[in-house]
């Protein structure tokens, strides 16, 4: 009998080749600064001096040990611990107080010490993470066996699976989410023209309505490329032209500050860990950034089997992807193959659940939304509220 899922450790290979030298030479940089800040500091006088020493070596401490603390439990295999990971950003926001409000120097020292800190960590973990390497083969080799056990015992001990009953309701989540983008642009619409007509109404100066005008569309060509987007999936899912495939996929919400779509990996065969490292996906895509129910985090990644809509070439980007947690939806394809692996890399997801549902299809769908798609006068108001803001602005600085 095959036992449970055989934890992987994590070794040198969890890291992208080079983070070693990167590591390093940013780390020299962040220690060259603070030579930089103490010798600007001398000037000031030895309490100066002390000051910015002191906080600098206090920060890289922090950094060191609290990045030395949680890298443990990781190199052992398990998710990074996520108390541990708020204490540099605690150092960082004070560094960033003390810069701003009281002391720049030293609050420099400070954040130049905590980087420095968690890149000389990050260059030791990697340095000590290589005597993992056998342990990680031996882990590798008992998972490829339990996997193969545990197909054999499904084979031959278990009775054949009774086929899925249950649909996923892509079809109604695709209609629904027609009718609220739908919703969102007539709501743009209307409150440009209102406040546009009032502004000219009441003499207001031609750059009040320049700066609602330009808002107004601005919103309003970001909801109508959402809509496009929403009403080409739904066309394709009603035409049904392509049967969906069976696939790996996971929905990771992107670390990078300013990104709100998050990245969707899509693999034909389950990925497991070899080499020390989880798999690239074969291919990735930026999603709606409001179906978020298959949605999970660096540091905790969950991959899901799921049916994934196949367009008329093989390098058609799929439309909807439909899990047994949830939909996601497919906006444009994404050239960051090799980023998301990056982010992927070191991580450790238990095995998916098998898939419980039908392969979508619009016949086996009721055609009615749910009736909750929005509320049009609430999206009118705060858009109306907004222009109306805009154009106070406008009025006052003029």
């Amino acid at each position: 009998m095959p036992g449970g899922p055989t934890t992987v450790p994590r070794d040198d290979r969890a890291w992208p080749r080079g983070a070693t030298l990167v590591s390093v030479l940013m780390g020299l940089i962040a220690v060259g600064t603070v030579v930089g800040l103490a010798m600007g500091a001398s000037g000031r006088g030895w309490g100066s001096l002390a000051f910015v020493l002191t906080g600098s070596v206090v920060a890289f401490g922090a950094g060191m040990g609290v990045y030395l603390r949680g890298i443990r439990p990781w190199m052992r295999g398990d998710p990074f611990p996520a108390g541990v990971q708020i204490v540099p950003v605690l150092v960082v926001a004070a560094g960033v107080v003390i810069l701003v409000w009281f002391d720049g120097p030293v609050g420099g020292a400070v954040l130049a010490g905590v980087v420095g800190g968690l890149l000389f960590g990050n260059a030791w973990a990697i340095r000590v993470a290589r005597e993992n390497r056998g342990l990680v083969d031996q882990a590798e080799a008992a998972a490829a066996r339990d996997r193969v056990e545990a197909a054999a015992e499904d084979t031959h001990r278990r009775p054949r699976p009774m086929p899925p009953t249950r649909t996923a309701a892509v079809g109604r989540v695709l209609r629904e989410t027609v009718a609220l983008e739908r919703q969102r642009a007539l709501a743009w619409l209307v409150a440009t023209v209102l406040v546009s007509v009032a502004g000219v109404g009441l003499g207001a100066p031609e750059a009040v309505a320049f700066g609602v005008v330009l808002l107004g569309g601005l919103g309003l060509l970001w909801v109508l490329r959402r809509l496009w987007a929403a009403w080409l999936a739904h066309l394709d899912f009603t035409r049904a032209t392509t049967s969906p495939r069976r696939a790996y996929v996971i929905l990771l919400h992107d670390p990078a500050p300013r990104m709100i779509r998050p990245l969707l990996g899509v693999w034909s065969e389950l990925p497991v860990v070899r080499g020390g490292r989880l798999p690239r996906p074969e291919q990735v895509y930026r999603c709606d950034e409001e179906q978020l129910d298959l949605q999970s985090f660096q540091g905790g990644a969950v991959v899901h089997e799921a049916w994934v809509d196949t367009g008329p070439r093989r390098t058609s980007k799929p439309r909807w992807v439909a899990a047994d947690a949830g939909i996601a939806l497919p906006h444009r394809r994404s050239l960051g193959r090799w980023y998301l692996g990056s982010l992927i890399r070191g991580e450790r997801p238990d095995p998916p659940q098998p898939l419980t549902i039908r392969p979508p299809h619009p016949d086996s769908e009721a055609s009615e939304l749910s009736g909750d798609v929005g509320n049009f006068p609430a999206a009118l108001g705060w858009r109306l509220a907004v222009l109306i803001l805009v154009a106070l602005v406008f009025a006052w600085i003029i």
